[in-house]
């Protein structure tokens, strides 16, 4: 399509796309700046923080259930809240961010710049995208069986 077009209209249009894709990651960058995502454990009794690089903001215990709990049942629902936190804000950056995969797919290199969210962001998009019991919670059982 654009291969018809003369050299300078090439250029033209390259140059806009270009200024375009730096507005949008400009605008997903702002978006995620201040960016944090607060989850709850599977059992409800630590509710958790994390900013848009991942980092741990706040850790609380709704109610008084967590006193009640031992050390591996209390370590359990803070890595449970940790992983779902992770898992969700990994989903909104991938959201910030999608609007620049329409933009960059179909020319010439789109592929070497696809993203590899898998790669970016591992286990945390598989740990939490089905309900039910994280891994952190399957450990608990397992290390309760045990004793």
């Amino acid at each position: 399509m654009t291969e018809n077009l003369p050299i300078d209209d090439r250029v033209k249009k390259a140059w806009d796309d270009l200024q375009a894709v730096e507005a949008a990651v400009q605008e997903a960058e702002q978006t995620l700046h201040q960016a944090t995502v607060t989850t709850r454990s599977a059992d409800q009794k630590v509710e958790l923080t994390v900013g848009a690089q991942g980092e741990l903001l706040a850790v609380e215990f709704p109610g008084s259930g967590h006193r009640t709990m031992t050390g591996a049942e209390l370590s359990a629902s803070i890595l449970d809240a940790a992983g779902r936190a992770r898992a969700a804000m990994a989903r909104q950056v991938m959201e910030a961010f999608d609007p620049l995969a329409g933009m960059l797919s179909g020319g010439p290199g789109a592929e070497d710049l696809a993203v590899d969210w898998n790669k970016i962001f591992g286990s945390a998009l598989e740990a939490f995208e089905e309900p039910g019991e994280s891994a952190a919670m399957s450990r608990l059982r397992d290390e309760i069986d045990e004793e």
